[in-house]
């Protein structure tokens, strides 16, 4: 058999994306014997950042009948006549999770509230509202983000272990042994393509934010709205995918589950391309397994939850 050579050398910029995903709590008020052929609607991205999609949510018994909004797609939800609140909670939670749109599961502390997440971040163009249920909604995170365009000089990732030396008086400087005391991981880039969309994105998101006066436009900027904030509720997925690579090939990506852009400096010039520094810096996030909840290298896209 003739060999086969395959070259493992990755020479490639990154396609980069970041975002935060919506997430919804509803509150299940109904058992199974009101709340067939009543329904909720509810948006999700098609992609990271990408066109949404309209779906509504409704309830059959058996026989009841599919109330169909205009320009939705229905996902149905089968309970029966006699089931408790939790029981149609948890039936919601289990068809949506199953859908490719949504992740979804019951409160651990209270089996009677879904929290549903949209599978990829970006804006919704409509925030999870009844439409005869009688359910109480309410959105935990907003879904912004997605693509943040081409970069300029390469994106860096910076990786450090820390450690503590054991040492003992009665061997003198010897090491003993080092014992891991945790991992950083930092992103850092510079963005070229700073649009009135990406500043609302990476500096009004985090540790910026917006105002819109009376019959005004939009200002983006920092002042005291953010103080005392955290990161780690503010914070979204960083993505990096190697241009190179086909869009469905997740292979070579890495994730920050949890970070938040950091804006550093930004120029005007000119002979040089304006650009805005950046870094991101990955926090622990216990929603994903812990043998990679700070960063992974592979495909993102698979179901890492804890």
């Amino acid at each position: 058999m003739a060999n086969v050579q395959g070259s493992t050398f990755l020479l490639s910029a990154a396609d980069v994306s970041w975002g935060r995903r919506e997430r919804t709590c509803i509150d299940v008020t109904v058992d199974g014997s009101g709340v067939g052929g009543t329904y909720f609607e509810i948006d999700a991205p098609a992609s990271h950042g990408g066109t949404n999609q309209s779906f509504y949510v409704w309830f059959d018994t058996g026989a009841d009948l599919d109330p169909a909004p205009a320009g939705r797609t229905g996902i149905e939800v089968t309970v029966g006549g006699s089931d408790t609140i939790e029981q149609v909670a948890t039936a919601l939670a289990t068809q949506l999770d199953g859908n490719a749109n949504f992740r979804a599961s019951t409160d651990s502390s209270d089996a009677s509230q879904v929290i549903i997440d949209t599978e990829y971040f970006g804006k919704v163009d409509q925030v999870t509202t009844d439409g005869d249920t009688t359910f109480t909604f309410a959105q935990i995170n907003s879904g912004l983000g997605g693509d943040l365009g081409k970069t300029s000089g390469g994106v860096e990732v910076s990786m450090e272990a820390t450690s503590v030396q054991i040492q003992a008086d009665q061997t003198g400087n010897l090491v003993l042994d080092e014992v891991f005391t945790g991992s950083s991981v930092e992103v850092t880039m510079s963005l070229l393509e700073m649009t009135p969309d990406r500043w609302e994105t990476v500096v009004a998101s985090v540790t910026g934010d917006k105002y819109t006066p009376a019959g005004g436009t939009q200002l983006v900027g920092y002042g005291e709205s953010r103080l005392y904030d955290s990161f780690f509720d503010l914070g979204g997925q960083l993505i990096l995918h190697p241009t190179r690579k086909d869009a469905s090939d997740r292979e070579f990506d890495i994730n920050l589950w949890k970070c938040v852009p950091k804006p550093q400096s930004i120029n005007f010039s000119g002979e040089e391309p304006q650009v805005m520094e950046v870094t991101f810096t990955a926090l622990a996030d216990r929603e994903v397994q812990e043998e990679i909840n700070l960063m992974a290298f592979g495909d993102g896209e698979q179901d890492v939850r804890a």
